[in-house]
């Protein structure tokens, strides 16, 4: 790993926190940010997952360590009462009896924690880890998040 894409990913993990935990942000404000975290490094992940990026497995271990921070940042972020407001698309489904919004946060984050343990070297061993990430992201997507308008 060169020193230039270490001081990026580095800048990228301070940024995000700084943005996620800044003194005064409603939660909403800080889960956007959060999830917005989690997009960039999915973005990073999926490139390398469907070849169009070389693998790099120090690349792909810090963005996995990012996303799994920010994934648990944003966890806590849904309390009842932040339905509405800002530019959030997430869905009221989120809050609703039996929602399992919850677990499947969780789900994520144990699936991150997998690939990060698992330190994957190579492709062949990353495509699986990364199936399941995404695997989980787009099972809540498809429940408990708005289309763009």
């Amino acid at each position: 790993m060169n020193i230039k894409k270490l001081a990026a990913i580095s800048a990228t993990a301070l940024a995000f926190a700084a943005s996620a935990t800044g003194g005064g942000h409603s939660p909403i404000e800080q889960r956007i940010a959060a999830m917005k975290a989690v997009g960039g490094q999915m973005r990073t992940l999926g490139g390398m997952a469907q070849g169009k990026v070389d693998y790099d497995d120090f690349a792909a271990l810090s963005a996995l360590e990012i996303m799994r921070d920010a994934a648990i940042t944003a966890r806590p972020l849904f309390p009842t009462g932040t339905e509405m407001g800002f530019d959030t698309r997430a869905k009221p489904e989120i809050w609703a009896e039996g929602s399992d919004f919850d677990a499947i946060m969780g789900q994520l984050i144990a699936n991150l924690d997998a690939a990060i343990a698992a330190e994957p070297a190579d492709l062949a061993s990353y495509r699986p880890l990364f199936g399941a990430i995404a695997g989980t992201c787009k099972s809540c997507h498809e429940k408990y998040r708005a289309p763009e308008n």
